[in-house]
């Protein structure tokens, strides 16, 4: 049996604890969602490849509050028409965006503005 895309997009622990430093501590966002979509969208930008989030996740968003106007699940058909799972495809991004986020923020790179560039 094929595998099916998810209904609602999950974050790992890891991820979790990632979204709570860029909206409790560093105040970077006011809400999850908005770190979520900034995590996605650096994991694009920084080449990540396309694929799924292997650890277990927890249901944090519905595709469509996440993506209301569906803009990005049709950026994601237009960069990766292949893929038939978008769902999984955003969950995948966001969570190896926080992942690369972690990182250069435990690096010093505390603001928000050097992951622009």
């Amino acid at each position: 049996m094929a595998e099916e895309d998810r209904k609602q997009i999950g974050l790992t622990e890891d991820g979790r604890a990632t979204v709570a430093l860029l909206t409790d501590e560093l105040g970077w966002f006011d809400e999850a969602q908005a770190a979520g979509r900034f995590a996605l969208g650096y994991a694009i930008r920084a080449g990540v490849e396309p694929g799924q989030t292997a650890a277990p996740v927890e249901t944090r968003w519905s595709p469509d509050l996440f993506d209301p106007s569906g803009e990005i699940r049709s950026l994601l058909r237009a960069l990766y028409p292949d893929n038939v799972m978008p769902v999984r495809l955003m969950e995948h991004f966001i969570d190896e965006g926080l992942r690369q986020i972690t990182v250069r923020v435990k690096a010093g790179d505390a603001n928000p503005a050097l992951y622009l560039g």
